[in-house]
């Protein structure tokens, strides 16, 4: 049975390209998430498994105001990547959320450019992370960015900001009035995870009416994003949509598809990936919420045809042909 087979993940860290447009940027992110199931979208030697902006999530859900919620976040944030990047400064009426990414193990070597970037990619998301938070765009009460870029050149990621941006800054910052520290949620949080960040960020760069927007993006699209983030059960699909259970099941159908259906199909896209990357089908069976492996076999046989087991054999005998002919390729 001929399959499609992800690429190395390693293979991403390569020839970024420095002038991509936010738009471009978090479209490429957006897919690599969803593909590799790596936050870290293959950027770092620490990966981190999808989900891991789920325990951010839970860390600040219940954060009494933004100071808090800041401090929370940069707290977890440096406990998953095994380092001191992140931390909350003071001065005077203003508060910094500061990334400082000088000892930060990046797998790729692209450039000072391709890095600044990567870096006020992150800033974006640590802020549209902390609005989802608050319940509301935290713009307004930003005073200024601060990038280690040395020259503007092109808009690119800088573009993004209605606000000034101060270049050749010791580390990457969010500068926020010190007012907004006492802010609290406009309801009550939620727990957030990185895909829906991304697809709020994405949302922003709708062209006209009808297009897909945060509130109004094709429900297929919504499902799936949920499901990819882990979240499996349709009654809390149906509750994060703010819909009704039935009224899913009913727009589904209409679209010809069940969440059933849905479900399954990011279960089998999922479990491929994990067992391509040499995952035991024991926890890749665990990983996806199977009660035991025997469940999960039987579940993945329906879906390709074979078990687990050998799919992982077949996906392991590939890579090594592949890595065979493209050893004997450079002699």
């Amino acid at each position: 049975m001929a399959r499609n087979r992800h690429r190395d993940p390693v293979d991403y860290g390569n020839a970024i390209d420095p002038d991509l447009s936010p738009l471009e940027y978090f479209t490429m992110m957006r897919v690599r998430l969803a593909e590799i199931e790596d936050e870290t979208c293959a950027l770092s030697a620490r990966p981190l498994l999808l989900g891991a902006t789920n325990l951010v999530g839970e860390r600040i859900r219940d954060a009494a105001s933004l100071a808090d919620a800041m401090r929370l976040s940069a707290q977890t944030y440096n406990l998953l990547h095994g380092g001191s990047y992140n931390r909350i400064e003071r001065h005077g009426d203003r508060i910094l959320y500061r990334i400082d990414d000088a000892e930060f193990p990046f797998i790729f070597d692209d450039g000072p450019l391709t890095r600044a970037m990567v870096m006020e990619g992150v800033m974006i998301f640590v802020h549209t992370l902390l609005s989802m938070w608050a319940g509301c765009d935290l713009t307004p009460q930003l005073r200024a960015v601060h990038s280690r870029r040395e020259q503007r050149g092109a808009d690119g990621m800088l573009g993004y900001w209605s606000v000034p941006v101060r270049l050749g800054a010791p580390a990457y910052m969010l500068e926020y009035a010190g007012s907004a520290a006492e802010l609290v949620p406009l309801a009550p949080a939620q727990t957030l995870n990185s895909i829906d960040v991304y697809d709020r960020i994405l949302a922003e760069f709708v062209g006209p009416t009808g297009s897909p927007t945060n509130e109004r993006a094709d429900l297929v699209s919504r499902v799936r994003s949920k499901l990819e983030a882990g979240m499996d059960d349709q009654a809390k699909i149906a509750r994060a949509l703010g819909m009704s259970v039935a009224s899913l099941r009913r727009r589904l159908s209409a679209e010809g598809l069940s969440f059933r259906a849905l479900r399954a199909e990011t279960l089998d896209r999922r479990a491929r990936r994990l067992l391509e990357a040499g995952r035991p089908p024991e926890v890749v069976a665990d990983l996806l919420g199977f009660s035991d492996i025997r469940s999960f076999s039987r579940a993945f046989k329906q879906w390709t045809g074979t078990t687990p087991a050998r799919y992982a054999a077949e996906a392991v005998s590939e890579n090594v042909l592949r890595d065979c002919a493209s050893a004997s390729s450079t002699r």
